[in-house]
């Protein structure tokens, strides 16, 4: 698998990474369609913030999900699914009032904490600059 890793301001690098595995019961592998690098991104590419290691870029994606934990319900793989850097528990108030952007229990991404291991997987023709369908023949 490949990934987008920043290594220092203006220092981003497309590398291969270990493939994603299941490692919580309620965790999903999804490969990637699209993916984006937030604004918050820029502020470390920039130079305004610091880069203390390398750290993988993107966390917003859409993609088709290929394999899901045992806890996974409500999705299975073949679906077709949008992500970002939070997940919502979808049982709170806030979730059920169709606002899972504020949820009151929102996990942050996993990807970050897995020392770049990423619960994405980009397709292996992947063109991170050019236009991502092209990518999916």
């Amino acid at each position: 698998m490949r990934g987008v890793v920043i290594h220092g301001a203006g220092d981003v690098r497309l590398e291969e990474r270990a493939d994603p595995t299941i490692i919580e019961a309620t965790d999903a592998i999804i490969r990637l369609s699209a993916t984006c690098v937030c604004g918050s991104d820029l502020w470390s590419y920039r130079g305004i913030s610091r880069v203390d290691k390398p750290t993988l870029m993107g966390h917003e994606y859409c993609g088709i999900i290929e394999q899901v934990g045992s806890d996974v319900t409500t999705l299975k793989p073949g679906e077709f699914v949008v992500g970002s850097f939070f997940a919502s528990d979808n049982t709170c108030v806030i979730c059920r009032a169709g606002y899972q952007s504020s949820c009151l229990h929102p996990e942050a991404d996993r990807s970050q904490r897995r020392t770049g291991r990423t619960a994405a997987r980009p397709p292996r023709r992947w063109n991170p600059c050019g236009n991502p369908r092209a990518s999916l023949r």
